[in-house]
């Protein structure tokens, strides 16, 4: 994923984004020392789940009794199968497949409760415009930042070639000597949530350096979560 990014002087450029990914330190094996991997498998078809089995039996105490005798929820050619290449799809009340959906936000205050609800508008991303994401000069500590938000991706950005290589060796430079990240944002004041996809989730962006020698890393820490203290009960005299 490309981005465009600005340092303290104005120079901006375009660099690439990947996800940090941590080594796998834990294998698991089967019996035959084979890599155990993840699968998708066929639990139920919409035809033999337990609205289908009353519309065709009559009533649930007929379900029931049906269970009993035999497996009608259960088809023997079709159940357990691994699922290869599966595509999610909307359905309506008689589980035909929908073709227009509408989304709709829904907004809630913190005890649950509905508060609005609206159409969902679908927003372009922001992070490879014609305009780069600036070096907006807002520092916080680590330990700050690690108090107050919950990090829910992180994005390494990475150089191109040796030109892009001087310019985020010297933002990380930067930013490990002041022991602190900065915040990252959208638009021309760099304070827009940052969005890296159509209608993808709005990020609070803190950008950490780090440097050893000649090589360095930049980790873009994104996160949609603050943590707040909670207002004091109010006791009655």
């Amino acid at each position: 994923m490309e981005i465009n990014l600005a340092n303290a002087k104005g120079r901006d450029a375009a660099v690439t984004v990947e996800s940090v990914s941590s080594p796998l330190r834990v294998r698991w094996l089967d019996a035959e020392k084979r890599q155990a991997v993840n699968r998708k498998i066929l639990r139920g078809t919409l035809d033999r789940d337990l609205g289908a089995l009353e519309a065709r039996l009559g009533d649930l105490g007929k379900v029931g009794q049906a269970l009993i005798e035999g497996d009608p929820e259960v088809d023997i050619e079709s159940y357990g199968t691994f699922l290869e290449e599966a595509s999610r799809v909307y359905i309506d009340q008689n589980n035909a497949i929908v073709h227009r959906v509408v989304h709709w936000e829904i907004v809630r205050s913190p005890d649950g409760e509905v508060k609005e609800r609206r159409p969902r508008k679908f927003v372009e991303p922001n992070v490879a415009t014609e305009i780069p994401l600036t070096w907006t000069g807002k520092l916080m500590k680590s330990s700050e930042v690690y108090k107050r938000f919950v990090f829910s991706y992180k994005l390494q950005v990475v150089h191109h070639n040796g030109l892009t290589y001087d310019f985020l060796y010297g933002m990380a430079k930067e930013l490990a000597n002041k022991k602190s990240l900065l915040v990252m944002g959208a638009g021309a004041k760099g304070n827009q949530p940052l969005i890296f996809r159509r209608s993808g989730t709005p990020y609070r962006g803190f950008l950490e350096g780090r440097i050893d020698g000649e090589k360095y890393a930049l980790v873009l820490h994104l996160s949609n979560m603050e943590l707040k203290k909670p207002e004091p009960a109010s006791s009655e005299a």
